[in-house]
């Protein structure tokens, strides 16, 4: 219990510590967007520009919306005519990469020269790469939003606001079929509950895993820590994911998601079938790794709290599987985790996934807050 305490107040330090970081100076990009630019006057959020004889040359507005990475602010100039005169993004949470990637989309580069009120603020313009919907949809969002504000101060104009409904499609259905059944399964027990266990995943690593790349990963549970929640509309399956994980290990006690959901522990599986090895590891070994593993958890959140970029909690190889995106380290996870995968049983579930970690966190939370359970955690990874 003690350990547990000074973890979470050693993280609660680091997540107050990242908030008191003072806010980007938003003149470069203004000065950028409108290069003939010599006075910048704010009010009420607005910044009107203006050259060096005095001339208007129009207005600029900053908004933040919530990327895969956390918090991203962009700024938006529009000039006299009403028509859009640049966009900028001044902060993103995002890893360099990955960003770079969101940014090949020319859905920004479009919009610049056309008159507000002619624009489609909509989320399905923004092509985005695969896993990365969240952070087009936050610069769709954050674009409206500027714009907005200048078109209702400056203009008198009231853009219509956009039809807003619940994205609940395919993945949507699936992840809640996935654990339903997995439910099922479990109480099943047996053979039966071996064959569920397969559709389960197989489904889980087709659609969750290669059709969507949106598995749970460190950074998401960290931006939702540090405050920034993903619009709920266009990411249902997102919370679907975290409630269900998080609700069974806590009130089922078993954790549903890790044994039947996560594409990325099907894969480790498929890749033990063709090795057809099952070595297993000592005790002594199993405890230094697990040990490990916990330091390396503790250390990615600290970081992406104290510099609150909860992008660079993600570590895990699931972007190199299923977008075909990642750093080095994440290729170089990627090729470990499945090498020893065709010898030892799910290694990184067992032995290096986060989610392990957090699993434990909840469980014993559920023993100490209700007394649930006896002393000890029971393994459900496997």
């Amino acid at each position: 219990m003690a350990i547990y305490l000074v973890v979470f107040i050693a993280l609660a330090a680091a997540l107050a510590y990242g908030k008191t970081r003072a806010a980007p100076d938003l003149t470069p990009a203004i000065e950028k967007i409108f290069p003939a630019a010599t006075t910048l006057e704010p009010a009420g959020g607005i910044y009107s520009v203006f050259d060096d004889a005095g001339e208007s040359l129009g207005w600029a507005a900053s908004a933040k919306a919530t990327g895969y990475g956390g918090p991203l602010l962009l700024v938006v100039g529009i000039d006299r005519e009403g028509e859009i005169a640049g966009v900028e993004v001044v902060e993103h949470r995002e890893t360099p990469i990955f960003f770079r990637m969101v940014r090949s989309d020319a859905y920004l580069e479009e919009v610049v020269g056309s008159d507000f009120q002619e624009v489609e603020y909509d989320y399905e313009n923004v092509v985005g790469v695969t896993g990365a919907t969240r952070t087009s949809d936050a610069i769709v969002a954050g674009l409206r939003s500027a714009v907005t504000e200048v078109a209702g101060e400056k203009f008198d104009v009231r853009l219509p606001a956009p039809p807003r409904s619940f994205e609940f499609g395919l993945l949507e259905i699936v992840v809640l079929a996935l654990f339903t059944a997995g439910i099922a399964a479990n109480r099943a027990g047996g053979s039966v509950r071996r064959w569920m266990r397969w559709a389960c995943q197989l489904t889980g690593l087709l659609v969750i895993g290669f059709w969507a790349a949106s598995p749970i990963s460190l950074a998401k549970i960290t931006s939702l820590i540090s405050g920034y929640f993903p619009d709920l509309y266009s990411n249902l399956a997102f919370y679907l994911l975290i409630v269900g994980f998080v609700a069974t290990t806590l009130l089922y006690r078993r954790n549903i998601y890790c044994l039947y959901v996560c594409p990325f522990g099907a894969a480790q599986r498929c890749v033990g079938v063709i090795g057809g090895m099952n070595l297993k590891l000592s005790a002594l070994a199993g405890r230094f790794l697990e040990t490990a593993r916990n330091v390396v958890v503790f250390a990615a959140i600290f970081a992406a709290f104290i510099t609150l970029q909860p992008a660079l909690a993600s570590y895990e190889p699931f972007a190199a599987l299923f977008a075909l995106t990642g750093s080095t380290l994440q290729w170089l996870l990627l090729f470990v985790a499945l090498t020893l995968s065709l010898v030892v049983r799910t290694p990184w579930c067992s032995f290096l996934c986060p989610m392990r970690s957090i699993e434990i966190v909840l469980r014993n939370l559920g023993v100490w807050g209700r007394g649930l359970l006896p002393g000890g955690t029971e393994r459900t990874h496997e």
